[in-house]
C-alpha cells in the first residue's frame, strides 16, 4: 500500500491518502486546462474514504462537459485547487497531481479528452489514449 502526503501553496491544507492511487491521468479536458492553468492536468483518484484532509476548504461547482456536476475544492488562503469530487463517480475524489509531495506515486496510466488537447502537446506513446473519459 502506497500511502502519500500533499498540500496547498502555503500548506493551510494537508492531506494523507491512507491507499495508493486507484487510477492517474492526465486530462487534456478544457475544464482541466481552464482551472490548472496548465496544458492538462494529472488527476490522481483515490477512494474518498481514504483520504484525510486538514485545513479550511472553499469549493466552486459547475456542470462538466458530461453534464454531471463537479465540486472543486481549494485552500481559501492561497486559492491552490487540490481536489475534485465529480457527481458520476460517487465515491472517488480527483487529487490534482502538482500538490502531492511523494513525487514517485504519480504515474500516469494514460491520456483522456485527448479529443481537446492543446495540439503542439505532445503525449507520451507508451500511455493508454482515450479520445473523452476512461471507461
Amino acid at each position: 500500500m502506497e500511502k502519500f502526503t500533499g498540500s496547498c501553496l502555503c500548506r493551510a491544507i494537508t492531506y494523507k491518502s491512507n491507499s495508493a492511487p486507484l487510477r492517474t491521468f492526465n486530462c487534456h479536458c478544457e475544464d482541466c486546462r481552464k482551472c490548472s492553468g496548465a496544458p492538462y492536468l494529472t488527476n490522481i483518484f483515490v477512494k474518498e474514504v481514504d483520504l484525510d484532509i486538514q485545513g479550511t476548504l472553499n469549493s466552486y461547482i459547475h456542470q462538466s462537459e458530461s453534464g454531471n456536476k463537479i465540486t472543486k475544492r481549494f485552500c481559501e488562503n492561497c486559492g491552490c485547487q487540490l481536489f475534485s469530487f465529480n457527481e458520476g463517480r460517487p465515491g472517488l475524489v480527483r487529487i490534482h497531481a502538482g500538490t502531492v509531495n511523494e513525487l514517485e506515486v504519480v504515474k500516469p496510466q494514460g491520456d483522456v479528452w485527448i479529443s481537446k488537447k492543446i495540439p503542439s502537446i505532445k503525449l507520451d506513446e507508451t500511455l493508454d489514449k482515450f479520445q473523452e473519459n476512461f471507461t
